[in-house]
């Protein structure tokens, strides 16, 4: 018998030993009650999925006003390709900013309630403030991206020549679809160019 099997029956015979000597021991007895426990409360499943489809539907009620009140007055251009797509994007980020900051604020209540259920450590205080704090960032962000989305619609406009918005000053019936700054027709192909025209000067102005 090599060594190795030898003492894994040495082993062996310990542990049948110490079974021997211990099967009549109710370990029931040394268990923690129920009623000994702390009140953890009614364990809920938590609905993620829900969640983001409010979130992405939240983001797209802000993205679809803010298009419409920069871009709305020239429907061919609202409706080019580029910008629904740049829409969907947009929405997309800042429905992860929304869900994200939901969650903080769900991780800050759940950290709350086991301050309340005793959990009095430094520690806990230290997360929780932690968690205030990731919250105050959380909507600095929030504000910011909404800021820069304007910026960026506002600055597009512009860039493609398109003037300011007077909303008093340009009557409904004298905004035809399809014209463009100075009252021609704008064509698809046009408007690529103007839009890539205007990305460049955009991308050149920042470098």
């Amino acid at each position: 018998m090599s060594k190795s099997d030898s003492e894994k029956n040495r082993i062996k015979d310990e542990f049948d030993l110490i079974q021997s000597e211990n099967g009549d021991i109710d370990f029931s007895k040394h268990l923690a009650k129920p009623e000994d426990l702390p009140d953890l409360g009614e364990i809920e499943i938590y609905d993620y999925d829900s969640d983001l489809t409010v979130a992405s539907q939240q983001a797209m009620d802000v993205l679809e006003p803010l298009v419409d009140l920069y871009l709305g007055d020239v429907p061919k251009l609202k409706e080019h390709p580029y910008i629904k797509s740049k829409m969907k994007e947009d929405a997309m980020v800042y429905a992860e900013a929304i869900f994200l900051t939901k969650m903080t604020r769900k991780n800050l209540l759940t950290q709350m309630r086991q301050v309340d259920n005793g959990d009095n450590s430094a520690r806990m205080h230290e997360v929780v403030n932690q968690t205030v704090g990731q919250i105050r960032e959380n909507a600095k962000f929030l504000s910011g991206q909404k800021t820069e989305l304007e910026k960026f619609y506002k600055t597009l406009r512009k860039d493609l020549g398109y003037n300011e918005i007077e909303p008093e000053a340009i009557a409904p019936e004298e905004i035809e679809e399809g014209k463009g700054p100075d009252g021609d027709i704008t064509d698809n192909r046009r408007l690529n160019d103007m839009i890539k025209q205007a990305m460049m000067n955009r991308d050149q102005g920042k470098s």
